[in-house]
């Protein structure tokens, strides 16, 4: 047994939360085990003639141009025949480079925030080509057939319901942990600081990929008393940070302006509402926060399952964008509401990145034990 393990975190760079969810275990490893090595890898190839390359790109053009095709694509590979289709080309497309990764890698295990590197390495083991410990992390309130396996050795999920619906599609429940999403340590230790909130304060987030027009949003939400100021997110999205920096000389209230940031827990701290998309990561970041949400612009399929999910929890409202300024000034306007709000996003299960390395060490210890 090597005294150094190497582990890494495989994810898919579609959006940006299967990203940061792997970038909390990798910082939690290596915390917890400093002795050992973790790294985050991107899944998919940057060469632009690749087929996953392909694949990447017919996937984000399909939800910005086409998302009830999407909506229907999505919820047709549900069906188990025909997920099992789209599980068997993914995992002929990527097999060779999963094969080439963990033979010139040598991992001690394998964790996946993406289905996309999963099917790849369940189809190896299935083979018997690799032996390595794989770990599936969920990172949405929605259970997609293209997440289910036979050969991966366990699962870590967000809620009990999701870990009953994956053993209903006959994954052996004692490899499924309810861990909840994880976050990076940032939120965990800005929450216990107890940073004073800003009243009136808006915070909008557009996720990895964008909110849509937030010049609009701003413009829309600019007219309320209620709101002191904005701070504004704009992650990747190059084009809506610029349209936002031009735009904001001409509102009422001041603007903060970011693009990618690691202050994302300090700000969340200091506002009282988040406007956002409703991807699970920045949702679950919120509700460790105790930040009351308001979700639009929900895409087809996760997301729309992770907007009914917050909803239901009484943490979030989920509108379109005629309902969002209502919706808003309803919440500003109203401290109990609010409040309400923030006491239903709950404790949350803290620290799941912490459960979930101990998940991930106790399945190399029982790999070795059954090797001996």
């Amino acid at each position: 047994m090597r005294d150094h393990k190497k582990f890494f975190i495989l994810t898919a760079s579609i959006g940006s939360g299967h990203t940061q969810a792997a970038r909390a275990i990798e910082e939690t490893i290596k915390m917890m085990h400093p002795q050992d090595s973790a790294r985050v890898l991107d899944f998919l190839s940057r060469d632009s003639l690749s087929l996953d390359h392909l694949i990447k790109e017919t996937y984000l053009k399909m939800i910005d141009i086409f998302p009830l095709m999407y909506n229907q694509l999505y919820q047709n590979s549900q069906n188990r025949y025909l997920g099992n289709g789209v599980q068997s080309l993914l995992s002929w497309g990527f097999r060779r480079r999963m094969k080439r990764m963990v033979h010139v890698l040598k991992p001690e295990a394998l964790v996946f925030t993406h289905p996309f590197p999963a099917c790849a390495a369940n189809l190896l083991k299935k083979e018997g080509e690799i032996s390595t410990p794989l770990l599936g992390v969920i990172t949405d309130f929605d259970i997609h057939q293209l997440w289910i396996y036979k050969h991966l050795d366990g699962y870590c999920v967000p809620t009990k319901e999701l870990a009953e619906q994956l053993a209903g599609h006959g994954v052996p429940r004692d490899i499924i942990h309810t861990t909840g999403i994880p976050v990076r340590r940032a939120f965990y230790e800005e929450k216990s600081a107890q940073t004073s909130r800003i009243p009136g304060t808006v915070l909008i987030m557009g996720g990895g990929l964008g909110l849509g027009c937030m010049t609009d949003t701003l413009r829309r939400l600019d007219a309320l008393d209620e709101v002191s100021q904005f701070i504004v997110i704009t992650g990747q999205n190059i084009t809506a940070y610029e349209e936002v920096a031009a735009f904001r000389k001409n509102l009422r209230h001041p603007v903060e302006l970011h693009s990618y940031t690691n202050k994302v827990a300090r700000l969340m701290a200091q506002s009282d509402l988040l406007v956002t998309k409703p991807g699970a990561l920045t949702c679950t970041e919120a509700l460790t926060m105790n930040l009351p949400m308001v979700l639009v612009n929900a895409l087809p399929g996760q997301e729309r399952a992770n907007a009914i999910h917050l909803q239901e929890q009484h943490c979030a409202c989920w509108v379109n964008r005629s309902e969002l300024v209502e919706s808003v000034s309803g919440i500003l306007r109203n401290p109990q509401k609010r409040d309400a709000m923030a006491k239903a996003c709950g404790d949350g299960p803290m620290h799941s990145s912490e459960e979930i390395v101990k998940i991930l060490y106790g399945m190399i210890h029982s790999a070795q034990g059954s090797a001996e």
